[in-house]
């Protein structure tokens, strides 16, 4: 019989617990000032057995049961565990390439630029397609000063469509902003147009997306867009004061013309 608790953590328990969830930990490595905290995703498969416990079997990098499975009192297992309706096993070279992405992302941090560029080429040589190594060596080069290498990576990396998964909400928005500022605004503009499709009340895209139609000397899109997101988010202030500044501009624009007409 369903447990009438209504949803939590994103999973609606008026039917049985059944399905991928994870619990995070937090990891400490290295000493001194070298100390850094990772947190780790550990997913399981999880089973309502009846009205006081849930059975939790742990799954392996690969997907698979570890052998590992406990029984958790569903009280403890709803403040421990959070659903995970979008999981996805990565493959072997997906695995290898987000280590070599992550080796990467450290060294860049560092200023170790030569360091990050060889981990993010041997991220891309394991998985050509890995969203995360490409944008990363693509931030890098306009890090260092390679502008020509930052684009191509990036006229490359917006024809994966992996890009466009919800998984990689974090980098499609980045990855937006990136273009604009290299000027490949109409790049940017499918990106972000491609990016709505999948969070169609994300604010911040239509915001990102009238940044671009401004460059291109498109007011009236412009504000389009950010009517649209103050829709979303009635309390965006970025938003309102990018569109009070545009009819500020428009209003001295025209004033301006008017004078010239009257003459002196």
């Amino acid at each position: 019989m369903a447990i009438p608790i209504g949803k939590i953590m994103g999973h609606d328990i008026n039917r049985k617990i059944d399905g991928i969830f994870y619990e995070e930990s937090s990891m400490t490595i290295g000493t001194g000032h070298t100390q850094q905290t990772q947190h780790i995703k550990n997913y399981c498969n999880a089973i309502q057995k009846d009205k006081e416990m849930v059975s939790v079997a742990y799954l392996g990098e690969n997907g698979k049961p570890t052998g590992i499975k406990v029984d958790v009192p569903l009280d403890e297992f709803l403040k421990r565990y959070t659903f995970e309706p979008d999981y996805k096993v990565k493959s072997t070279e997906e695995r290898q390439a987000d280590k070599h992405s992550a080796k990467a992302e450290k060294h860049r941090k560092r200023k170790e630029f030569n360091s990050s560029e060889w981990e993010y080429t041997k991220a891309i040589r394991v998985d050509p397609e890995n969203v995360r190594a490409n944008f990363g060596i693509g931030v890098l080069y306009l890090e260092m000063g390679e502008e020509e290498k930052a684009k191509k990576v990036f006229k490359k990396l917006s024809q994966i469509e992996a890009v466009f998964e919800d998984e990689n909400k974090h980098i499609f928005n980045e990855f937006g902003i990136e273009l604009r500022k290299n000027g490949m605004l109409d790049e940017a503009l499918a990106n972000y147009l491609k990016a709505m499709e999948i969070s169609p009340r994300d604010e911040n895209l239509y915001f990102n997306v009238a940044r671009v139609y401004y460059a291109q000397k498109d007011s009236d899109k412009a504000i389009e867009f950010l009517n649209k997101a103050l829709a979303i988010n009635i309390y965006f202030r970025e938003a309102k004061q990018f569109m009070d500044f545009i009819k500020e501009e428009a209003n001295t624009t025209a004033h301006g013309q008017d004078q010239e007409k009257n003459g002196p």
